[in-house]
């Protein structure tokens, strides 16, 4: 039986508070599921604010989510300032519930957070079990969250454990366990472990061809909140080794940071300041070398393009990117300069390196086959669904939101 009569119908969901990241994650997995199963129906349920730069690809159904905007470790306040955040957090669970009934997917895949922003997933999941017990619910799972100290400590005030050993029937992690382990790391109970799957990094695969060289560098901050201090030493760097810049502030960027980006890059022979570009996988692979932040897709596509890179990794409030950045390092697929000091004069150093260096040669050194690997577990999950060796349901009440 052909792998596409499983799979029929997939929700994703993203909560999408700060930066690109979930939402271009969803949309790399799902034009690859797209792609490969002709006849499925995919749903993207994203609270993204500027999910209208992305070209969705055909077939995808957008269902937006009143957007939320991160302000401290799990605090949030609504985008628009009009709004509680308790009546956006019940309104963006009932437009889901209601979703996830009209659709009753075959697979619900929730990426990143194991209850959704401020435990907003519970209702669906206890919609789910009621009325579409087939559904099989798996968590899609970045290899470094944070500080291994930081998650364990969060996780545990949010019941994060109860949930991933009452409520997902697998956890895919889109990372290597020879990289960094997650059991380990996360302190996961023999229970969880036993549904965990590593898929190796997502990055979209290259549709495009070999791309050809320019002299240029490529300046990126992902979603650009907090980007302009990378970006300005880019810009100084450039023009220190006087090669042409490309700087890409990121749609979040505010008013005031771009405005002070372009001032700098109009001193900066051959520089240029763009907010966004749907094409950036592209100008990555044209590049001669890039300067990132280090946000998840950012670095692994980067590594996809073998383009030379210098990460300057945020460490505030999470230091997910400076930890993820290190493992890259030690494998040699980038280069780390700490966002400290005189910054502008660290990158030109890295620069200058990643310059001389020019494009690696030979594979890649981190496994980057994730958007398959995804693939054959949700077909897998599926197929056990159909085979009818569904799990006893517990039927006790589900993990309560938390406070």
């Amino acid at each position: 039986m052909s792998k596409a009569r499983f799979l029929r119908r997939v929700l994703l969901y993203g909560h999408d508070t700060y930066g690109l990241g979930h939402l271009r994650r969803n949309l790399a997995i799902a034009s690859h599921l797209l792609e490969t199963h002709p006849g499925l129906q995919i749903v993207l349920m994203t609270g993204s604010p500027v999910v209208s730069h992305f070209a969705a690809p055909e077939r995808l159904t957008l269902v937006q989510l009143p957007p939320v905007v991160k302000v401290g470790v799990e605090e949030y306040r609504a985008h628009d300032d009009r709004w509680n955040i308790d009546l956006v957090r019940r309104a963006r669970s009932a437009i889901m519930v209601d979703t996830a009934l009209r659709f009753r997917p075959d697979i619900l895949l929730v990426d990143h957070a194991p209850l959704g922003m401020k435990g907003e997933l519970v209702p669906v999941f206890d919609a789910l079990r009621a009325h579409a017990p087939n559904t099989r619910i798996v968590l899609g799972l970045r290899d470094v969250l944070d500080d291994p100290d930081t998650v364990r400590q969060l996780w545990a005030s949010q019941r994060a454990y109860e949930t991933l050993e009452k409520v997902y029937d697998r956890v895919l992690v889109y990372g290597s366990e020879d990289l960094f382990d997650v059991v380990k790391s996360y302190d996961l109970s023999t229970a969880v472990a036993s549904k965990l799957t590593y898929c190796g990094y997502v990055a979209r695969r290259r549709r495009d061809g070999v791309q050809a060289r320019e002299n240029f560098v490529l300046g990126t901050a992902g979603g650009g909140g907090d980007g302009v201090e990378a970006l300005s030493a880019t810009l100084s760097a450039c023009a220190a080794l006087d090669v042409a810049c490309r700087i890409v502030t990121g749609p979040l960027m505010s008013g005031a940071d771009r405005a002070r980006l372009v001032r700098q890059a109009s001193q900066v022979p051959h520089a240029s300041v763009t907010e966004f570009l749907s094409d950036a996988h592209v100008a990555m692979a044209r590049a001669r070398a890039a300067v990132t932040m280090g946000g998840y897709n950012s670095l692994c596509e980067l590594v996809s393009s073998a383009t030379p890179t210098v990460v300057v990794p945020r460490t505030h409030p999470r230091r997910e990117q400076a930890i993820r950045a290190e493992l890259f390092a030690a494998r040699g697929a980038v280069s780390v300069v700490a966002p400290d000091g005189d910054l502008a004069r660290h990158v030109y150093q890295a620069l200058a390196k990643a310059l001389d260096a020019g494009p690696r040669l030979g594979p890649p050194p981190i496994d980057l086959g994730g958007l398959e690997q995804v693939e054959r577990a949700l077909v897998a999950e599926v197929r056990l669904a159909g085979s009818g060796r569904l799990p006893i349901l517990d039927q006790s009440p589900l993990v309560r939101t938390p406070a």
